[in-house]
């Protein structure tokens, strides 16, 4: 009976440990290949101007990740995602409406995102 109490006092222990923080997608400056569905959303901004629409891609992932807090203050730790707005190089189109693995950095979300996490785009290729 005594080497029981251990054995249960480590499970406890493991349980107050968050237990997604070990399989976490980092924020930038490490790279991540995520894939998903790219879709173009609409949507609308507050700004100096008014209230502007504005198109947005997002990358819907088949499942649930995290985002382990990073160096950058507003790097914050996200329990579970599965949507990140895409930060697309100028002129690029993203393929839409099929399974792609996109590679790029996260960072979280500031004034101008429409996610809490957003995805800067790199590159893309069709996933199987």
């Amino acid at each position: 009976m005594l080497f029981r109490i251990p054995i249960l006092a480590g499970l406890a222990a493991g349980a107050v440990t968050p237990a997604w923080a070990h399989d976490c997608q980092p924020y930038q400056p490490e790279p991540v290949t995520l894939t998903g569905e790219i879709t173009l959303q609409h949507g609308t901004r507050s700004g100096a101007k008014g209230v502007t629409n504005e198109d947005y891609y997002v990358l819907t992932l088949p499942q649930m990740i995290c985002v382990a807090g990073g160096t950058a203050e507003t790097d914050e730790d996200v329990e579970s995602i599965d949507a990140l707005q895409l930060k697309l190089p100028q002129g690029v189109k993203p393929p839409l409406g099929r399974r792609v693995a996109v590679t790029g950095t996260l960072f979280h979300r500031l004034a101008d995102g429409h996610t809490e996490v957003l995805l800067t785009y790199d590159s893309g290729k069709p996933a199987p």
